[in-house]
């Protein structure tokens, strides 16, 4: 391409220099004949658009492929901080008050089973329930035992524990506290001999194996996310590994400062490598509406318009102005411009929208010769002719 340019470059120059001009036949015979314009069409025909070959663009890297109806998705990515799900937190407090004679959770972050036990309680209200309920069993007063045995029940004793000690006829000193699901210990509010009052918070116990995000979702985003919309959440101190969850609840108050809105994520965490606290990128899948659209890459901005380059049917590309609307990840929607079926240039279109512009310098180029060579001649036969008048 570069050889016709320059061969056009310096037949103007010859046609200018001389002020003499071939006949235009004898031109275009010369042009044909020049390296690279051996397959220049026949006079007449449409030279619009750029000609492809397949095999040639594959070389290239150039793609293609179909307008169609589709959804046009977009991700929507939000930042927040992982932490433990409310409905998995539960705190173990003393029923009764007393002294904490032994201590099972002795630290904050210990794994415990549903069960297990926490701490040993001594009670004096606690003793004297105990006696008063074995002595109803053994003076046969169903209604006294019955109560008493009420009352050691509101105290959060077991059942197992009570009918134990009816077997055994004999009070036990102190009260196991047990857990009442699994989890870990998160917060330990007792030390080992502490003195505790009926109603104090001893322990919080936490379960990881589901963890929140509250992602902070900007305020133009904010239409596009629904409750039950897939997640996908990645942490920096985890790299390559990806975890699922949905949205399961929408704040219906906007930040006012920030401008975004939080979005409460419930993320799978079943073997507890998410630990609350952490740095979570969430990336909101929306269902996108359904509509014509194309590759993201199919469509050149050139600054003021938007392009595409349609197959005419001929194997000639031709550039087309389109109007966009939504952005996805990897199609955008035309609103104007294209019909389903359509096949676009999908890839590498800046080559194509090169080649038509250097396509259109040289026909200007071709034309301004051509122009030339009519005036040269017209200019000359004036010449001759005033030359031919004078005496």
């Amino acid at each position: 391409m570069k050889q016709i340019v320059i061969g056009l470059l310096v037949a103007a120059v010859t046609l200018t220099g001389c002020g003499k001009a071939p006949a235009p036949s004898q031109d275009m015979a010369g042009m044909k004949n020049m390296q690279g314009m051996s397959g220049m069409p026949a006079a007449g025909a449409d030279t619009s658009g750029v000609a492809l070959d397949r095999a040639e663009a594959a070389r290239l890297g150039i793609t293609f492929a179909r307008a169609a109806e589709r959804p046009v998705r977009t991700s929507v990515r939000a930042v927040g901080i992982l932490k433990y799900a409310e409905p998995n937190l539960v705190l173990v407090n003393a029923r009764v008050g007393g002294w904490v004679e032994r201590l099972y959770a002795d630290y904050v972050g210990k794994g415990v089973q549903q069960g297990e036990p926490l701490l040993a309680l001594y009670s004096p209200d606690l003793v004297s329930a105990q006696e008063e309920y074995l002595l109803a069993r053994r003076l046969k007063d169903d209604t006294l035992a019955a109560s008493a045995r009420r009352r050691l029940a509101l105290w959060d004793i077991p059942s197992d524990q009570i009918d134990s000690l009816e077997t055994r006829g004999s009070v036990t000193r102190t009260l196991l506290l047990r857990a009442p699901r699994s989890g870990e210990v998160t917060e330990k509010m007792v030390i080992e001999g502490q003195a505790v009052k009926a109603g104090d918070n001893l322990f919080q116990i936490a379960d990881a194996r589901v963890l929140w995000v509250d992602a902070a979702i900007f305020e133009q985003d904010a239409a596009a996310v629904r409750v039950g919309t897939p997640v996908t959440i990645t942490v920096d101190a985890l790299p390559g590994r990806t975890f699922r969850g949905s949205v399961t609840f929408i704040y219906p108050q906007l930040d006012e400062k920030t401008r975004t809105l939080t979005a409460r994520v419930a993320v799978e965490n079943g073997d507890g490598a998410l630990r609350p606290g952490m740095y979570a990128t969430a990336a909101l899948a929306t269902a996108g509406r359904r509509s014509v659209s194309v590759p993201l890459e199919a469509v050149l901005p050139t600054g003021t318009k938007d392009l595409v380059f349609v197959n005419r049917g001929d194997g000639r590309f031709l550039p087309r102005e389109v109007r966009v609307g939504l952005r996805g990840d990897s199609l955008v929607e035309i609103v104007e411009g294209l019909r389903p079926g359509d096949e676009v240039v999908a890839s590498a279109t800046f080559l194509l929208d090169s080649e038509s512009n250097l396509a259109a310098a040289i026909q200007g180029l071709m034309l301004q010769m051509g122009m030339g060579l009519n005036m040269g001649g017209m200019e000359m036969g004036k010449r001759e002719e005033g030359r031919g008048k004078r005496p």
